[in-house]
């Protein structure tokens, strides 16, 4: 393996991203290094922890910075050829070098929805009825042979949630989160099997962090742009970002998540994604705080 490098892609312009599809199949204007982000996810979680290709792509992707490493790897294009007589060469091996991405993950900046509930279902990010629900089902209804959302009544934080075109608001408090503070997300963290035993994912994760720490404002919501209503906001309460990063993390790896200083959160208690449990953990960089991002137009006189 050559000497790896990390790239960053910034939120982009993802229109047209067909999820039924793999990443090698996608429109041409798809940048290719948010197209090799989805190999490594292709490979780690739908080929092998069995998550459905329709479930990997989501609506948090164009908005997420995502950063990709790549190593330079030597494959064969074409197999020495000998002759079955003499075992003499008579067509020598072809190989190439390609810079072959081998681990990614991403940051969703704020806002989002709400927090799961503990012991939840979800299946591409839409909460699912349990056993108990399936069989409450007035006679005559004997379901599509899929499952479907949950039905439940709306508390005044969901309703205020959905009214709003981005779910800025209260969410419900847990161990270290206070349910109104903005917050990033880490995810989509993988790194393809023949890589791992290398700290790939140390290495991805001290990229972003170093980053965020040198951009810790990027994400903050614009005043101007967005409005004080929409962002929830009162001229003393704008939110911004002042470190604290939440990461949904699968329970097999929580260990991981521990050594880079994250501490699970049992107040969010244990829910399940695409079938895999999940325990939330939360972490705050040390960042300088600063003002509101309030942009305005010069004006000649």
């Amino acid at each position: 393996m050559g000497t790896p490098f990390i790239t960053l892609l910034l939120p982009s312009q993802l229109d047209g991203y067909d999820k039924t599809k793999p990443h090698d199949q996608q429109p041409a204007h798809i940048p290719k290094v948010f197209c090799d982000a989805m190999e490594v996810r292709e490979v780690v979680f739908v080929k092998e922890q069995g998550v459905p290709l329709e479930c990997e792509y989501d609506a948090d992707d164009a908005r997420s910075c995502h950063w990709v490493m790549y190593a330079s790897v030597n494959q064969t294009t074409e197999p020495e050829e000998r002759d079955p007589h003499t075992g003499e060469v008579t067509k020598p091996r072809k190989s190439e070098t390609r810079s072959m991405p081998i681990g990614t993950l991403r940051i969703v900046p704020f806002p989002h929805p709400p927090h799961p509930q503990p012991g939840g279902r979800y299946v591409d990010n839409v909460l699912q009825e349990d056993d108990q629900d399936q069989a409450s089902r007035p006679t005559g209804d004997t379901g599509s042979g899929f499952t479907r959302s949950r039905s439940h009544t709306l508390t005044s934080v969901d309703e205020e949630r959905q009214a709003s075109a981005l779910p800025f608001g209260a969410d419900r408090p847990t161990t270290y989160h206070d349910g109104k503070e903005p917050y990033l997300k880490l995810g989509r963290m993988a790194v393809i099997p023949m890589f791992r035993g290398h700290h790939i994912a140390g290495q991805l994760w001290r990229a972003a962090r170093k980053w965020l720490e040198e951009h810790s404002t990027i994400f903050n919501p614009s005043v101007a742009e967005l409005g004080m209503d929409q962002i929830k906001a009162t001229p003393s309460g704008i939110p911004n970002w002042n470190g604290l990063i939440c990461c949904h993390a699968q329970e097999s790896v929580v260990k991981v998540y521990e050594k880079w200083g994250f501490k699970v959160d049992e107040g969010m208690g244990k829910w399940y994604e695409e079938g895999i449990p999940h325990v939330g953990m939360f972490l705050r960089l040390p960042i300088k705080p600063e003002g509101p991002r309030i942009r305005s137009t010069n004006i000649m006189h």
